[in-house]
């Protein structure tokens, strides 16, 4: 059967209007929870084994049907609309329904068999290798679904619940996110190992980098929101010569004296230990994120809760033992997060002990 009824509410329009029953192409949803799910139409024709133009087709059907705009289109893949999200959540209920065995007993014993987890490139090289051996060693019949992004992407992610946990730098202060903040980070000046500035080892301050062809992500990354607000409060102007947001490209273009950089000491930390790239910190004002655990409140499986505490124990124990340079521990009772001024940014002793891990 390729049909069945659906209860669809349009958002915006009248009670009178909105509430319709449809007969839906199973089809359509599924094609249109997958693009949901995974927010690009590439990866969505891979999983499915079928042609971009097909889904687009499909979709454009569904939205046809349902009288409204499931989807918005943009340059790195697809974001919902309101009324998407709304489909979306409720297609994760059927599917997971759909998918869940017939047998009451074995159905109350399922687990999820998948979780996923998205981080920061600039911090994933350091951290995947250390959650995907724990995640085997605890749950070895699950699967560990890693996804790697920059700027605004983890924060869709997470809203929009395509990903159960976020490892990210100055998450939103949301209602529907809950945050725990693990460490503070500090960022420096990536240049050439052979360049002026690699000559000295004094800290620099931020007006030293006025007139200096910075390689910096885009406006919504948020090492390039807190650059510049940093310029802004003590009245620089900072302007890239170049907006990349890919970090390997970033540091290449670097090594290749097309300009320099800011990052934090963990993405270039084996570079420099080359001689390949050199780091200089910024000191004044210091440049200083907060990385923190975030999840959506509305997932509440308990192996998410486990893996959270996981991965804090292994950020904590990296940053305790000088493996991830330039953090700090925070002391943190797993409150929501507040504005940065309001953490102390001391190491707790009671965290770093318990946190330590083997590298």
């Amino acid at each position: 059967m390729n049909a069945f009824n659906f209860l669809v509410r349009v958002p915006g329009a009248s009670l009178q209007s909105d509430v319709r029953e449809r007969s839906l192409d199973l089809r359509e949803l599924r094609y249109f929870h997958s693009v949901a799910r995974t927010g690009n139409f590439g990866r969505s024709a891979r999983e499915l084994n079928i042609s971009q133009p097909a889904i687009s087709h499909q979709l454009r059907k569904l939205e046809e049907g349902l009288g409204t705009q499931l989807l918005v289109r943009h340059g790195r893949g697809v974001m919902l609309t309101p009324a998407g999200a709304c489909l979306r959540d409720r297609l994760d209920t059927i599917m997971q329904l759909l998918s869940s065995p017939l047998d009451e007993d074995t159905a109350a014993a399922s687990m999820p068999n998948s979780l996923s987890l998205a981080i920061h490139a600039e911090t994933g090289p350091l951290l995947v290798a250390h959650l995907a051996q724990e995640f085997r060693a605890r749950w070895p019949d699950m699967t560990l679904d890693i996804r790697e992004g920059s700027g605004t992407d983890l924060e869709e992610w997470v809203l929009h619940r395509r990903v159960d946990i976020a490892i990210m730098q100055d998450p939103p202060m949301l209602d529907e996110l809950e945050v725990t903040p693990i460490l503070t980070e500090s960022l420096g000046l990536v240049t050439p190992g052979r360049s002026g500035f690699a000559g000295e080892a004094r800290p620099l301050r931020l007006r030293d980098l006025v007139g200096e062809s910075l390689i910096l992500p885009g406006r919504q990354h948020w090492i390039r929101r807190r650059v510049a607000g940093a310029a802004q409060r003590y009245g620089l102007r900072l302007e890239p010569v170049l907006q990349v947001n890919s970090v390997a490209s970033t540091k290449a273009m670097v090594r290749n004296g097309l300009g320099c950089t800011i990052l934090p000491p963990i993405a270039v930390q084996d570079e420099v230990a080359r001689g390949a790239l050199a780091f200089r910190p910024i000191v004044h004002p210091e440049l200083v994120s907060v990385c923190a655990i975030a999840r959506h409140r509305a997932i509440a499986a308990p192996i998410v809760a486990t893996f959270a505490d996981i991965a804090h124990q292994a950020m904590t124990g990296l940053a305790a033992s000088g493996v991830w340079p330039g953090t700090k521990v925070m002391k943190s009772d797993r409150r929501p997060l507040v504005p940065m001024g309001a953490y102390s940014a001391d190491i707790d002793p009671s965290e770093t002990a318990a946190g330590r891990i083997a590298i």
